[in-house]
């Protein structure tokens, strides 16, 4: 798409960097090996493969890997000419920062604990049309959150749990008592302050609770409808297609015979009545 000029990549930076073939063949024992059989190759000849694995010497058999740096990075060109880059996955054309989550809204997402309350919830209610978690609602959340916690089936510092577990481990080997001490102070600010992160991050975490409701009486279909009416990159994406000149723009489209005798002249290019296909190295 990107390399044939055919479409705006929108997004907020790269993609993974995939760019190996690979098969899987079965051993005894319920296993399996997935070895590298090649690298794969966009039309405009580059591979965005971002990791390199070499093999080790004599005296170490590993397979190292390391990530191709920038210096080491081509340039290509798409149909229109303009400038991409090989090494690294594909670089978003249009791009639109995806939202962040609070630590308090990964810790409530990862435990359950939205859906544990949708249970509860559907027991004590019945959905409407226009369904909205109101602010009621919201305080009985909360309430059910931190009844959890206190029973212990929930921390809300899981989060921070592994880092401050061993801190307290190497101030106990090093017989700090005064840092102990510091440290619990630590610990209770930290839930202190994602307790207040209810307030601040309170439009995102009413819409989990509306989608983990709403997930027991509709189909995966209509909840991704649903949130594809409030995602960013979704309505970035809309906006850029209402403004037809700004979208070529970005294609390059106002001059498309520019540098387009080097995205011809690409060596590893089969041009045929098929069009552009690929040739696979191994």
């Amino acid at each position: 798409m990107q390399d044939l000029d055919v479409g705006v990549i929108v997004g907020s930076g790269r993609s993974f960097g995939k760019g190996l073939v690979q098969n899987v063949e079965d051993l005894p024992f319920n296993t399996a090996l997935k070895f590298t059989v090649a690298k794969y190759y966009t039309p405009s000849g580059r591979c965005i493969q971002s990791t390199n694995y070499k093999a080790g010497d004599s005296t170490d058999l590993k397979y190292k890997a390391s990530k191709v740096s920038e210096k080491d990075k081509s340039t290509f060109y798409t149909k229109n000419g303009r400038e991409v880059k090989d090494g690294g996955g594909v670089m978003a054309d249009y791009k639109i920062a995806a939202p962040k989550a609070s630590a308090l809204e990964v810790t409530l997402l990862r435990s359950g604990v939205i859906s544990d309350f949708a249970s509860e919830w559907s027991k004590k209610n019945q959905l409407s049309n226009n369904f909205e978690v109101s602010d009621a609602t919201y305080r009985e959340f909360q309430t059910f959150v931190l009844e959890k916690q206190e029973q212990g089936e929930i921390k809300l510092d899981a989060l921070y749990a592994g880092p401050l577990e061993t801190l307290r481990k190497s101030l106990k080997l090093s017989e700090y008592k005064v840092s102990e001490k510091e440290l619990k102070q630590l610990e209770a600010s930290i839930r202190n302050d994602m307790l207040k992160d209810f307030e601040k991050y309170r439009k995102d975490i009413k819409e989990d609770i509306a989608t983990g409701i709403l997930s027991r009486y509709l189909p995966d279909s209509m909840i991704i409808d649903r949130s594809i009416k409030t995602d960013a990159q979704v309505l970035g994406a809309m906006k850029l297609l209402s403004n037809t000149s700004e979208f070529n723009k970005l294609l390059a489209r106002s001059d498309t015979t520019q540098n387009s005798n080097m995205f011809a002249s690409a060596s590893n290019l089969d041009h045929s009545s098929d069009g552009a296909k690929l040739n696979i190295k191994f």
